[in-house]
């Protein structure tokens, strides 16, 4: 495995966090204890340790719906869905001036738990209120074919960018 304060430092220095800085993560892992969660931990350390103020999100542990691809957003900027746990994260993704992403892999792609959440980040799509604000993204496998991921995180990141304006510091591959 790749070493994490490798990866934090990265995201520290000259890019992303300093003194003031709040950095919000999400992990797409349904294990508090995986590996996603791990490297996700170090990086939020090394940030909070340069004076980022730091919140984590494991959606694993969140009750979160499914997007109802009712469009509502795109009148309203906002979701329908009011009674789920998406609502705290939205806030802090709002409040935030960079991000953290992780999911493992599962059968190719991200976990379920982060395309939920993927899906129910659309309602930026229309004014693009994350726009230009920093992230990296942690992708965690088993397998040795780490290539086969690459479009995985050129899915993510393209999306990101196009639909919401998050530029991208880092990507990482973990395997």
């Amino acid at each position: 495995m790749v070493s994490a304060a490798t990866y934090s430092s990265m995201f520290i220095i000259g890019h992303m966090t300093g003194f003031g800085m709040k950095v919000t993560a999400i992990v797409g892992s349904p294990r508090k204890t995986g590996n996603s969660a791990k490297l996700v931990n170090a990086i939020l350390k090394g940030a909070k340790e340069s004076g980022a103020d730091v919140s984590i999100h494991y959606l694993g542990d969140k009750n979160i719906k499914p997007c109802l691809g009712c469009y509502s957003c795109e009148k309203t900027k906002e979701c329908v869905i009011k009674d789920d746990d998406m609502q705290e994260v939205y806030a802090d993704i709002e409040s935030a001036d960079a991000y953290v992403f992780a999911s493992p892999v599962y059968f190719n792609q991200v976990s379920g738990q982060f395309k939920v959440f993927i899906d129910r980040i659309f309602p930026y799509y229309w004014d693009k209120p994350l726009k230009g604000r920093k992230s990296m993204f942690t992708l965690v496998f088993e397998d040795d074919h780490d290539h086969l991921y690459d479009e995985v995180i050129e899915w993510f990141t393209d999306m990101m960018e196009s639909c919401h304006g998050v530029e991208f510091i880092d990507t990482v591959k973990v395997h």
